[in-house]
């Protein structure tokens, strides 16, 4: 046995992962050749027997442990950018481990912080109407009078003059 397939074994028999994962492991590590390892989910959801939303959980909890680094790559078609194939590459120490784990955390944080951000930015109506992020700082001078009727509209109580 191979040492991915010792450790996947070990996450198996520790309930970490299930046995569909780990059938989905076994599959993708199968995909290996001199070039890389990049098969679609449709290829891995056919040799695993799994469909293909099993094999994008099963990707992504190998992500979280950190046994499995995920590389997206862009292709240029028709002057476009599109999404090409994923790399992959199989993890087999525990120092790499780690890092991989940490960086794929780092990178669902960074994607729910522009979730986040998005959400807010399309639920902020300023004067003009727009959603731009431009408008979130714009200020205009107040004039002293206008600050004094500002705070008094706060607490009901006339401006003192």
């Amino acid at each position: 046995m191979t040492s991915f397939a010792c450790q996947i074994w070990t996450l198996s028999q520790s309930k970490q992962i299930t046995a569909k994962t780990h059938l989905v492991l076994q599959a993708l590590a199968s995909f290996q050749g001199h070039r890389g390892l990049f098969p679609s989910h449709e290829s891995i959801a056919a040799r695993s027997g799994a469909s293909v939303r099993t094999v994008i959980r099963a990707l992504e909890t190998a992500y979280q442990l950190g046994i499995v680094e995920r590389t997206r790559q862009r292709v240029r078609r028709s002057g476009r950018l599109v999404n090409g194939p994923n790399r992959y590459r199989l993890i087999l120490t525990d120092l790499e481990k780690a890092r991989v784990a940490a960086a794929h955390a780092a990178l669902r944080l960074k994607e729910a912080l522009a979730r986040r951000k998005q959400r807010i930015l399309s639920n902020c109506h300023f004067g003009s109407g727009s959603h731009s992020q431009s408008d979130i700082f714009s200020y205009k001078p107040r004039s002293k009078n206008e600050w004094l009727d500002l705070i008094a509209s706060w607490t009901g109580k006339p401006a003192p003059t």
